[in-house]
């Protein structure tokens, strides 16, 4: 644009004056629209309390930084459980918690802060760095086994025990195997392929469901169980969810389900609304 404007003609003193205050016209305009980015691209900066929240007692972590070129500093000293740690950090930043051993970890985004400037993170749980399949069963009635297949020898391994109806089974294996869900009769219901990547828990049920996507609108973690109406008893069916993240649940019309704040207060029941085999989403926003 500038280019443009410098090729006009001025041919006269009253030209030559007109596109003088035309380009510092033009110059302040994109000073002027440019600001706007300039203060956006300023970091927030805010403390992080790292809490290990762990059933374990025995498992101390230890907390990274991680930089967008994917290398890991240390941020803290190992934290025992019912300790925590404060790290001054910036929105957007990524910390990793590790345990001793680093085999098990779990990935955490800095939110915007809600109210104060301090942001807490409990972590309650550590995942295996390798994929995860949990295999659950939706059949009205029955329990079922699942196997991996070797698909060169065509061979099977049972890596589950019997799944009840309305229950689950994680098993830690590789992208690209193959697993077969089968009745106790030996029949052969379903056939799996993983496709998840480490650190990733991926869904696959056997039998007809609902499924149910959780949004996580709010600017602090959330959790979510599954209210049994029967029992009363809640069970877990995810992880932390980050904000901006989102969770897939598996289940029957008619279930409830309900979330938890990061700091685990009981914050809104969901409705189950979807018939078998349909999809319904729900925007978390407490």
């Amino acid at each position: 644009l500038l280019h443009q404007i410098s090729n006009l003609p001025s041919s006269s003193p009253n030209n030559s004056k007109m596109m003088t205050n035309l380009r510092r016209g033009y110059l302040f305009s994109i000073l002027l629209c440019a600001l706007p980015l300039c203060l956006l691209a300023v970091d927030t900066k805010v403390s992080v309390k790292f809490f290990n929240a762990l059933k374990d007692e025995h498992v101390p972590i230890t907390i990274f930084w991680r930089n967008p070129a994917g290398e890991e500093r240390p941020a803290t000293r190992l934290i025992k459980k019912g300790d925590s740690e404060v790290v001054e950090t910036f929105v957007g930043h990524v910390f990793v918690a590790y345990d001793q051993s680093m085999g098990y970890f779990r990935e955490y985004r800095i939110p915007e802060p809600s109210n104060s400037n301090m942001v807490d993170i409990p972590v309650y749980e550590l995942i295996r760095k390798v994929p995860v399949a949990r295999f659950t069963n939706n059949l009205a009635s029955g329990a079922v086994e699942v196997f991996w297949k070797n698909t060169n020898t065509g061979e099977e391994k049972k890596v589950s025990p019997e799944i009840a109806p309305g229950g689950w089974h994680d098993v830690e294996t590789h992208k690209g195997h193959t697993f077969v869900a089968k009745t106790l009769q030996g029949e052969v219901l379903k056939t799996f392929l993983v496709q998840a990547v480490p650190g990733v828990r991926e869904e696959h049920t056997v039998g007809d469901s609902a499924k149910a996507t959780f949004y996580n609108a709010m600017k602090k973690s959330m959790r979510i169980f599954w209210y049994n109406t029967e029992t009363g008893k809640e069970t877990s069916v995810s992880d932390n969810i980050a904000p901006g993240d989102s969770h897939p649940v598996f289940s029957h019309p008619g279930h409830k389900f309900v979330v938890y704040d990061d700091k685990m207060r009981r914050s809104k029941e969901y409705t189950i609304g979807a018939n078998y085999n349909e999809h319904q989403q729900f925007h978390v926003d407490l």
